[in-house]
């Protein structure tokens, strides 16, 4: 790294907010257990008038550029990211200088009349992040793909031994993506449109870089590119106001499940509720279920309007609930048994008023779907009543 005329390294300026901001965004990519120093680091690099954050741990890289920062000395540094996440989060809410003066590689952070240095590594030392070679490509809707990772990434397994299933599917061709999440116990599909898109693709990519991009798309408007080579997928969000990210992630290899065919094809009988009487019945009768393997028991009454929620334990008690609902399909009692905390999963995620709870028998999985949106579902293996 060669020094400016005036013998600094580097040298920018920032608001403390936004230089905050920055490395929280990309300190989860940051290496909690490495055997490589550099990993457990932030790369920072002022260059063509912008500052940019830096973090990988090999699996995932994330940077960040800084929307307003001012740039009077081009160079790149490393910090240690926790030290710097806590002493950014400490200072007043000023403008921060940082430099780097001189081949110490240590970061001089200035704040008001705050002065600390921290130690760091040599920059060159840090991995750089990879050109994702495109395969293919899409543009969509932040809030869209906000929302369909939210509604697919708790079902996600979080068993190692099988790891296809630690991650989401992405179905990409055309103008439609899907993401679809397994554990085996539930599976959640949800179909998007996309725009611009070129070529198709399928891939896997783990549940920690969705979960790290559902937080950074949060809640702001805008668009995410999205590109696919055969074994990366990259996620560029721009964004004036809060600066530009990017995410990197590598895939998951292997062959995901057909979740298709687990799909119940025809439902024979049509459970129509409202979500927040129900979410709120489950979530009170899980306690009960807790200690009877979270085994809570749908039933219709015998008027044919009422669902009743109820759960049974030996050393708590019993719960009972009822919430009103409509029917379609064959007459006759229904009485099925799910999870309680994969019921309350899928409730949780869906924005509807309405929902639809289709069954078939007993012992075969129910489809739960919004009754306003047909782009999603969620198939729910049962339990044995007892």
């Amino acid at each position: 790294m060669a020094a400016t005329d005036t013998g600094t390294f580097l040298k920018a300026s920032s608001a403390r907010r936004e230089l905050f901001d920055g490395i929280q965004t990309v300190g989860k990519a940051v290496a909690t257990r490495s055997s490589l120093p550099i990993l457990t680091h932030v790369r920072i690099t002022a260059k063509d008038g912008k500052v940019s954050l830096m973090a990988t741990d090999l699996e995932m890289w994330m940077e960040h550029t800084l929307p307003h920062a001012v740039v009077t000395g081009e160079g790149a540094a490393t910090a240690p990211a926790r030290n710097f996440t806590e002493l950014l989060g400490a200072m007043p809410d000023s403008d921060v200088t940082f430099t780097v003066e001189d081949e110490t590689n240590t970061l001089h952070l200035r704040c008001n009349k705050a002065n600390y240095k921290l130690l760091g590594l040599a920059a060159d030392e840090f991995p750089l992040m990879p050109q994702v070679k495109e395969e293919s490509r899409f543009v969509i809707d932040r809030t869209l793909l906000r929302d369909a990772i939210k509604q697919t990434l708790f079902a996600t397994s979080s068993d190692e031994t099988r790891a296809i299933l630690t991650g989401v599917l992405v179905i990409f061709q055309g103008d439609s993506l899907k993401l679809v999440a397994t554990d085996t116990h539930r599976l959640a599909v949800r179909d998007c449109a996309v725009q611009e898109g070129r070529g198709s693709a399928s891939a896997i990519v783990p549940a920690r870089a969705m979960s790290e991009l559902q937080r950074i798309v949060g809640n702001e408007e805008g668009e995410v590119t999205v590109t696919l080579s055969s074994n990366q997928i990259q996620f560029q969000i721009e964004n004036e106001k809060s600066g530009s990210t990017t995410l990197i992630s590598r895939l998951i290899d292997g062959q995901f499940p057909n979740f298709e065919r687990v799909i119940p094809t025809q439902a024979t009988k049509t459970l129509t509720i409202q979500r927040e009487p129900l979410v709120a019945a489950v979530r009170r009768a899980a306690i009960v279920a807790r200690e009877s393997a979270n085994r809570i028991v749908l039933r219709t009454t015998e008027d044919g309007d009422r669902l009743t929620i109820t759960a049974e334990s030996g050393n708590i008690g019993n719960a009972y609930e009822e919430v009103d609902m409509a029917r379609e399909g064959e007459d006759g009692p229904v009485e099925i048994a799910f999870n309680a905390k994969y019921l309350s999963d899928v409730l949780n995620v869906l924005d509807t008023e309405g929902l639809n709870i289709e069954l078939t028998e007993p012992l075969r999985p129910g489809v739960i779907r919004p009754t306003e949106d047909a782009d999603y579902l969620c198939v729910l293996m049962p339990m044995q009543v007892v």
